[in-house]
């Protein structure tokens, strides 16, 4: 691969802002992002009920923004490193906002499907926003990203308490007007609060490159989120992994010959940033996998079942926000505690801290007090994780490439999370009880199916801190490698 040219410096902003406030309105819009990211899952059953949907059908509402991320991130990351990061934030916002409008009003479910599939760009946000106080921040960069990571956690806590609570007493449209709103907000606000970051990454964009990543991700992803529903054996299932995986393999060896590839893989291998993307994966993996069961457990009626805490509406709402508090509070402290104890120590502690949290719930999950503690537990070790290692990522990214190499980082927890999610929804599909009140006709996940995730879980968590020792350790800071 031909030596990239060097990075092209566009002049500051005239009237320079200071940072308290752009990294204050950065986390505002990380608290949106995470409302309106929340905002949907508690209307799944009011959009069933107005377009006659199957159970099957309402998966697409979660899969299609779900699925549009993994084009969106990279996409939006490196357009953002060429041609500005707050210029990309703002076509990012505006899409999310149109989006928004767009599901609110939808008339069918083909269209709801397209506003659900422009909200896909809200997780770009992060990777533009890592950028922007990268070169603004300076050694308030760690504090700056914890931040952020915890107020999008807040948000999503957050969104999934309030569309509970705002459905309770308004229309299905004016409810999900209220995102909408927000992200109409935001625009202006962006325009005139946060500076324009004056690195560019020179080149152009490799589309050749973009269109095999985000198709090679979309198969795998799509097939993997479906594999449950279609069967793991499913010609659709084998052909979306196998072709979706080939895709990839061919995505590697083009980027490694592209005069001025998507990404550098230079900067993965050589950059120090290969090790914490996998770490990233890892913990994609657990953390988020792992939310749908513990949220349906929670769900679950211990009438019926034997185990669960029967919970629902505001009251399942806020037993979530529980995690969501207590990650906003990981990540706070997470640059005081790297500051003192090193990065490897506070990623060790976090790790061990959620592992520990798995295996408590895992043996200890039939008092809903003890399973809140055990929930604060994982949220305090993932917010430890969720700001370390993204300053980490970075940090040792090159001046021009931050944007990318934060999207990078971004899909691969997305992903795993993904991946986690398909594969915790077969467990809890292969470990079922029937229900004693119908005779054996209906079965649900057995409480087996609930531990062995928290187990599975467990040790995820705990490869992540084998990892976490590399990831500090491993890799100085190349901050103009190409």
């Amino acid at each position: 691969m031909s030596s990239s040219p060097p990075s092209v410096v566009v002049p500051a902003s005239p009237a320079p802002v200071r940072i308290a406030a752009i990294v204050g309105f950065l986390a505002v819009t990380e608290l949106a992002s995470g409302i309106t990211q929340g905002w949907i899952s508690p209307l799944l059953p009011s959009f069933i009920e107005r377009y006659g949907l199957t159970s099957a059908d309402a998966n697409w509402i979660a899969a299609s923004a779900l699925l549009s991320t993994v084009v969106c991130v990279p996409l939006l990351s490196k357009l953002g490193d060429v041609y500005g990061h707050k210029r990309m934030l703002v076509v990012a916002v505006s899409m999310v906002a149109l989006g928004s409008v767009v599901v609110a009003l939808a008339p069918s479910f083909a269209l709801l499907l397209v506003g659900r599939v422009l909200q896909g760009a809200i997780t770009a946000f992060l990777p533009l926003e890592f950028a922007i106080v990268r070169e603004r921040a300076g050694e308030r960069t760690g504090r700056a990203i914890g931040l952020l990571v915890g107020s999008l956690t807040v948000g999503g806590s957050l969104g999934l308490l309030l569309a509970g609570i705002a459905r309770q007493h308004l229309s299905l449209t004016a409810t999900l007007w209220l995102p909408a709103i927000m992200m109409l907000v935001v625009i202006p606000l962006l325009l005139w609060l946060v500076p324009e970051t004056t690195v560019r990454r020179p080149g152009g964009i490799d589309w050749p490159g973009a269109l095999l990543l985000g198709t090679g991700l979309l198969l795998f992803l799509g097939a993997v989120g479906n594999g449950t529903r279609w069967g793991w054996l499913d010609p659709r299932t084998l052909i979306g992994v196998l072709s979706g995986a080939a895709l990839l393999v061919v995505w590697v060896r083009f980027e490694s010959r592209a005069p001025h590839p998507l990404v550098s893989l230079n900067v993965i291998r050589r950059g120090g940033q290969g090790l914490p993307l996998l770490t990233a994966f890892v913990f994609g993996a657990h953390f988020f996998g792992s939310s749908a069961p513990n949220a349906v457990f929670l769900g679950t009626d211990p009438a019926a079942t034997g185990f669960g805490m029967g919970l629902s509406g505001t009251a399942l709402g806020s037993a979530l926000l529980v995690l969501g508090v207590a990650m906003f509070l990981g990540t706070v402290v997470a640059a005081w505690a790297s500051e003192r104890i090193g990065n490897t120590g506070t990623l060790v502690i976090g790790t061990l801290i959620s592992a520990a949290s798995f295996l408590a719930t895992a043996a200890f999950h039939h008092h809903l007090a003890a399973f809140l503690v055990w929930q604060a537990g994982l949220g305090l070790g993932g917010g430890l994780v969720a700001a370390t290692l993204p300053t980490i990522v970075v940090a040792r990214a090159p001046k021009d490439s931050v944007g990318i190499v934060s999207g990078l980082y971004n899909t691969a927890r997305s992903a795993a999370g993904s991946v986690a999610g398909a594969v915790f929804a077969a467990v809890m599909s292969a470990l079922v009880m029937p229900l004693p009140q119908s005779g054996g006709t209906t079965v649900v996940a057995a409480e087996s199916a609930y531990v062995t995730v928290w187990s599975i879980c467990a040790g995820l968590a705990l490869l992540v801190a084998i990892l976490a020792v590399g990831v500090a350790r491993g890799g100085a800071r190349h901050e103009d490698t190409a």
